[in-house]
């Protein structure tokens, strides 16, 4: 699994981005540091989006009673679970210690970061999917565009011009499985979307 960090990124804060804006990771200047934050690492993607494939997503998994089973957000082994029903992941912890899944979904790399953690990375508030691809001169009118068509993900370049997406989730108070399964759903079909819509414009 390509998993292996080659940079490191600070961590945006998730409603720091308004939708419909791209922005650069320059406008996230460290201010006060929220429980839990850490310095975010990902490994960029270097899939050709030519070649990116339809999202392929797994039949719904389980009975209607298990789908509104509520999954506290320490339950860390039922998430992996449903991590590794859409592709390759593994349950890891970045340096502070806070969890961190590392997956991969139809070839596509990307974290699942839980944020927001209390000081014994329990409790973690929010649920961050991550994905970064080593691809520059992506224009950020393609960037714009996207934005403006996606009400749950988000997406900007970094420092470094690379571009990023994200999806980010409350976990207060627990998920059901059901509402876990369709993130995942979600997910995997804006993996496959942002190289075919974004990657390919340039500047």
């Amino acid at each position: 699994m390509p998993h292996h960090l080659l940079r490191r990124l600070r961590r945006a804060a998730p409603w720091s981005v308004a939708l419909g804006l791209a922005v650069t990771s320059a406008a996230f200047a460290p201010s006060a540091r929220a429980v839990g934050e850490t310095e975010r690492s990902g490994s960029p993607n270097t899939q050709d989006p030519a070649t990116a494939g339809k999202a392929e997503v797994p039949a719904t998994r389980g009975t209607a009673g298990a789908s509104s089973e509520i999954i506290p957000a320490d339950d860390l082994a039922t998430m992996l679970e449903l991590a590794q029903g859409y592709g390759e992941a593994e349950l890891t912890a970045v340096e502070d210690g806070d969890p961190v899944i590392v997956g991969e979904i139809n070839g596509v790399a990307y974290q699942l970061f839980f944020l927001n953690c209390a000081d014994n990375h329990t409790g973690c508030a929010i649920m961050n999917f991550y994905a970064i691809w080593d691809v520059q001169d992506v224009a950020i009118s393609a960037i714009n565009a996207f934005n403006r068509t996606q009400p749950f993900n988000k997406a900007y370049l970094t420092a470094d011009n690379l571009p990023v997406v994200e999806l980010n989730l409350s976990t207060e108070g627990g998920m059901t499985r059901g509402q876990l399964d369709n993130a995942f759903e979600r997910w995997t079909i804006v993996l496959a979307e942002f190289p075919r819509q974004v990657l390919g414009e340039t500047r």
